[in-house]
């Protein structure tokens, strides 16, 4: 992103221009930037001017005001002609005007503390195209903090990031129809998704549950085919168990029938419905659709890659980070291993009740984050219950990570 162009009526003639430069969308701005925006400011410019010239929004441009005044690096505005001297005052016999009340002095205790803002700006490092809300999820899920979005933008407006809006109803529809499966393995979402590598392009095939948003395969492949997908759908239910359905667009690979070894025939053999969305209407398909986006904007906008074999361990490394790692906002702030395999329930309580201890998050600001469901890295710090053998209400159950099991009702 380049520095728009400045008229010459936008700033005081004395002062120098805006320095040039380049960022990438996302990124803070340069520091030398940051400085010239602030003497403009105390220069007398209006703030939607400086941010016209600058390049930031307003929001942005206050945030660097408030935390220049916090550390008293605020620029000392150009000096000025001291102006006329003003006419003796007449004596007026009216009573004075009552003074109005001073505003209470700022609650040191009210604000965040160091280790705090170090956690929401390594997470926008670490995903720069999460914003506030999604920040403020991360930090509930893994380290059990209650903080406020607007104390999140403030962080990141302090320290020179532009905060970006987007419209959370799609345009043209004013009340869109959502849809979630009623359990894991109800229905599959499968979609391709091309991406460079050097020179060349490779379609990426992702594999979601539509009930947790859980990646239950991905493959990167050299040609998009029917028999790439079979295999694809072989793995993932050797791991995760058959679905129900799938659900895909119109695409050549999904509709495949020529051969013994295609889709269409692999699914009538396992019995798995085939769901197929109409032509040109994506309605149905923003779940796979945003998880797309999200590997390009966190993953393939970031770094270029020059092998296959290197873009192969990075989206290993990614996705296993987007199904154990990261608190989904779909999901009210859970992952997607916490829905797909049964947890979900237990982890939210313990999620609600770390939270509110808000006042003593000093005590997590050690890294260590009290019950390894919390934890980032996931159920491996502590005991896992793999099987279980309850009786509810006179029947039998066996439950084995996450699945129920009737075993029939108990005879005395």
């Amino acid at each position: 992103m380049s520095r728009p162009e400045s008229s010459p009526s936008s700033g005081p003639d004395s002062l120098p221009p805006c320095p040039e430069y380049s960022r990438t969308p996302g990124q803070p701005f340069p520091p030398e930037v940051r400085e010239h925006a602030l003497l403009l400011r105390v220069s007398g410019m209006k703030a939607k001017e400086v941010a016209a010239v600058v390049g930031c929004s307003p929001e942005c441009l206050r945030g660097w005001m408030r935390r220049a005044e916090h550390e008293g690096t605020l620029p000392e505005p150009p000096a000025v002609e001291p102006p006329a001297p003003a006419e003796p005052a007449v004596a007026d016999d009216s009573p004075a005007a009552p003074s109005l009340p001073q505003r209470a002095p700022k609650d040191p205790g009210a604000g965040l503390g160091a280790h705090e803002e170090e956690a929401i700006l390594e997470y926008k490092k670490r995903h720069p195209s999460m914003g506030p809300a999604q920040i403020r999820a991360q930090l509930k899920r893994f380290k059990g903090w209650r903080v406020s979005v607007r104390a999140i933008a403030r962080v990141l407006t302090d320290h020179g990031y532009e905060l970006v809006h987007v419209a959370s109803r799609p345009k043209g529809e004013e009340n869109p129809q959502r849809f979630e499966a009623p359990h894991r393995n109800a229905l599959w979402q499968m979609d391709f998704v091309e991406l460079r590598i050097g020179s060349e392009r490779h379609p990426l095939l992702i594999v979601m549950d539509d009930f947790s948003r859980f990646c239950v395969v991905h493959v990167l492949l050299e040609q998009p085919t029917s028999e790439d997908v079979v295999e694809a759908l072989r793995d993932a239910i050797r791991r995760h168990g058959k679905p129900e359905a799938i659900y895909t667009d119109r695409g050549g690979p999904f509709l495949a029938w020529h051969k013994p070894s295609s889709l269409g025939r692999f699914l009538e053999s396992e019995l798995i419905d085939h769901h197929v969305s109409p032509s040109y209407r994506p309605q149905g398909r923003g779940k796979i659709e945003s998880l797309a986006g999200t590997v390009r904007r966190e993953l393939w906008d970031l770094v270029h890659f020059e092998c296959v074999e290197d873009a192969r361990a990075a989206l290993a490394k990614f996705f296993h980070a987007y199904n154990h790692r990261r608190a989904h906002m779909g999901l009210d702030g859970l992952t997607p291993a916490d829905r797909f395999h049964g947890r979900w329930e237990e982890i939210a309580r313990h999620v609600q009740a770390a939270s509110r201890r808000r006042q003593g998050a000093v005590v997590f600001a050690d890294g260590k984050d009290g019950d390894p469901f919390v934890t980032e890295e996931g159920l491996h710090d502590g005991p896992v219950e793999v099987l279980r053998l309850v009786v509810i209400d006179g029947r039998m159950e066996l439950r084995f990570l996450g699945h129920r099991v009737d075993l029939g009702e108990v005879k005395p």
